[in-house]
């Protein structure tokens, strides 16, 4: 019989809770905690990850996201090289979230820099769905994590409005990424950018 994701947590996290709070966030996941953890993806074991670490309320940010980095680790939830999420809706716009923010935990980004990203990249999907629908293509690489996103409105005419825009759900995106580049035509707009940091120890 294989190890169960609970057994797994357990080896990494009594090293940051007591047992009677580790044993009460398992507790809240159910039957989840009990699945083989070799049964489940990498976004299953991230996503089963950050709901238990929700659930361990004495911790520090810091200390929640420390823990959490450890266990994605430990559990071998590593992230694709590319993964692709098309924005059409509400529910998209969180799923596209809760992704960045398991990139930016696992890749070692610091805190306060990942809640920006996660902001910035929403703001964009929200302005995404004002043209219709977006499609994100993210890839990820120690220390970087690049974007394209293709939008399927024309947004202006002609190159480099991600750079021009005054749209202020664009504002996050301009100030953290590098690399920007952006075109906009009859079948839509494209952009392309990069957000790099000095990676957490692990």
């Amino acid at each position: 019989m294989g190890v169960s994701f609970s057994q797994a947590a357990r080896r990494v996290a009594t090293k940051y809770v007591d047992g009677s709070s580790l044993d009460a966030a398992v507790e809240v996941l159910g039957a989840r905690a009990e699945k083989d953890i070799d049964a489940l993806d990498s976004e299953g074991k991230a996503s089963l990850i950050s709901f238990l670490v929700r659930n361990l309320r004495e911790l520090s940010v810091e200390e929640a996201t420390e823990l959490e980095r450890k266990l994605l680790r430990e559990m071998g939830a590593v992230p694709k090289p590319m993964k692709t999420i098309v924005v059409k809706d509400d529910i998209s716009v969180i799923t596209l979230r809760n992704y960045v923010r398991y990139l930016c935990v696992y890749l070692g980004m610091e805190w306060n820099r990942g809640m920006l990203l996660q902001s910035a990249v929403s703001d964009l999907a929200r302005f995404a769905l004002t043209r219709g629908a977006g499609t994100f293509e993210i890839s990820a690489a120690r220390e970087k994590v690049s974007f394209r996103v293709h939008i399927d409105g024309q947004v202006a005419i002609g190159g480099a409005w991600l750079s021009t825009s005054n749209e202020p759900l664009l504002a996050g995106v301009r100030n953290l990424a590098r690399g920007l580049r952006s075109t906009s035509g009859a079948q839509g707009s494209q952009l392309e950018f990069d957000v790099e940091w000095a990676a957490a120890v692990a």
